[in-house]
C-alpha cells in the first residue's frame, strides 16, 4: 500500500489529535405503535413477525390431544386454515384444533390479510373507519364465513385506526416534546468513530484477486473514500457493463481486460465497509442488529452531491433555495440502511459550525444528534 494517500477524518478547522466530540448526544424521540400507514399485517400481528415455521396437521392433532391417525397428517396447517372442514371432518376437532393459538395466528396470516389485499385493504388507512369501505369490509368477511375470525380482525383493525387517528388529530405522530426525549448514551461516538475497513482487488495471491484491509490507523484513512471525480464518471470495464455487451467476443474481450489488470497486480478498492459498535439509527442502536454498512461508489456520489449543496449555504439567498433530494433505487439495495448510515456518519463529520446538528428520521422516530452540545 506504499504511496497511496491518506485521509485523516476530522473536523474542519480540527486537529486529527483532537479527541471526539464529548459534548455529542443523541435523542430518540418515540412514535407511536401505529400510524395510518402501518401495515394490516402488522397490526394483526401485533408487531409480531409472521411465523417462520409452520406445524403440520398431525402436530395440531397431537396437540389437542387426539390419537386418531388421518390421511392428510403432513399436510401443513397454513393450507389446512384455507378448508378447515375438508381436511378436519370431526366439528369437536376441527374447533379445538383451530383455537390454538398458532392455528389463531395461521388464521390471520394466511386467511384475513390475503383477503384484506386482494380488496386493496393494505394498510390502516385504507381500512378506515367503522363506516369506511362498508363494500369492500362485507366482501372480505362473507369469504372468510368465520364469524370469531372476522370479529377478531375487525377489533384489531379499528382499535389500530382510532389510536392513529387520535395521535394524528392530537399532533402526536413522532412525538417532538423535549421531555419526551430520551438521551442514547454512547450513540453519537459510535456513529463519529465508526471503524472504516475496505476490500482491494488486484491481488493475484487471493482469492478472487480480492484481500480485507482494516482501513483505520490512528484515525486515518487508507485509501481516501472516492472523490467526486471518481464517482461522477464510469471508468473501466464493470459487471453491468459486461452484461450489457452483446456479442459473445465483447464479453471475452471485456473479462480478458479485467484478467489483465489483476494479472498486473493494479489494486482497486472496490467496496469499503463502516463498522458502529451500537450499530446505527435504522437498527434503533441495538448492537445485536446490523453494525457494519457497505459503502459503494454510488453511495459517495449521493454524498458528493449533498455535500456540495451544503458548501453553497453560507451564499444562499431567496433565490436559491436549499434542495430537498430523494434517493430512488430497488428495494433492498442499501438506501436506508447503507446510504443514509453514511451520509449520517459524513454529516457528524462536517464542520460543526455550519452543520451544528442532525435529524435522522426512520420508522416513526427521530435521533437528533447535538455536535455543538446545545439541546
Amino acid at each position: 500500500m506504499a504511496g497511496r494517500g491518506r485521509r485523516v477524518r476530522q473536523n474542519e478547522g480540527g486537529s486529527a489529535r483532537e479527541p471526539p466530540l464529548s459534548r455529542a448526544r443523541v435523542e430518540s424521540v418515540p412514535g407511536p405503535r401505529w400510524t395510518l400507514n402501518s401495515d394490516v399485517a402488522d397490526v394483526l400481528l401485533r408487531g409480531a413477525r409472521p411465523p417462520d415455521n409452520v406445524m403440520l396437521l398431525s402436530e395440531c392433532l397431537e396437540r389437542v390431544g387426539c390419537d386418531e391417525r388421518v390421511a392428510n397428517g403432513n399436510v401443513r396447517m397454513d393450507v389446512v386454515i384455507q378448508e378447515p372442514e375438508f381436511y378436519i371432518p370431526d366439528e369437536h376437532t376441527r374447533r379445538r384444533i383451530l383455537s390454538l393459538p398458532e392455528c389463531q395466528t395461521y388464521a390471520l396470516v394466511y386467511r384475513a390479510v390475503p383477503l384484506l389485499e386482494e380488496k386493496g385493504i393494505t394498510s390502516v388507512r385504507r381500512w378506515g373507519g367503522a363506516d369506511e369501505n362498508a363494500d369492500a369490509k362485507r366482501a372480505v368477511r362473507d369469504e372468510l364465513a368465520d364469524d370469531g375470525l372476522w370479529n377478531k380482525t375487525c377489533g384489531l383493525l379499528d382499535d389500530a385506526f382510532s389510536l392513529a387517528k387520535d395521535a394524528e388529530a392530537r399532533g402526536k405522530v413522532g412525538k417532538t416534546e423535549s421531555e419526551a426525549a430520551v438521551v442514547i448514551t454512547g450513540a453519537f461516538e459510535s456513529v463519529f468513530e465508526a471503524r472504516w475497513s475496505y476490500v482491494e482487488s488486484g491481488h493475484v495471491d487471493m482469492p478472487l484477486g480480492l484481500k480485507i484491509f482494516d482501513g483505520t490507523v490512528d484515525g486515518v484513512v487508507v485509501p481516501p473514500v472516492w472523490s467526486f471525480d471518481e464517482v461522477n464518471e464510469i471508468s473501466g470495464v464493470d459487471e453491468l457493463e459486461v452484461l450489457d455487451l452483446e456479442s459473445d467476443g465483447e464479453r471475452d474481450m471485456a473479462a480478458e481486460h479485467e484478467r489483465d489488470k489483476v494479472a498486473a497486480g493494479q489494486h482497486c478498492v472496490e467496496i469499503f465497509v463502516l463498522t458502529s459498535a451500537m450499530g446505527w439509527p435504522y437498527t434503533r442502536f441495538i448492537p445485536t442488529n446490523a453494525r457494519c454498512v457497505f459503502v459503494r461508489r454510488e453511495m459517495v456520489r449521493v454524498w458528493r452531491v449533498v455535500e456540495e449543496q451544503i458548501q453553497m449555504w453560507p451564499n444562499c439567498t431567496h433565490q436559491c433555495p436549499n434542495k430537498p433530494y430523494i434517493l430512488l433505487g430497488t428495494p433492498g439495495i442499501g438506501k436506508s440502511l447503507g446510504c443514509g448510515s453514511y451520509l449520517l456518519y459524513e454529516l457528524l463529520h462536517y464542520d460543526a459550525a455550519k452543520v451544528p446538528a442532525v435529524a435522522y428520521f426512520v420508522d416513526g422516530s427521530a435521533y437528533i444528534f447535538h455536535k455543538t452540545g446545545a439541546m
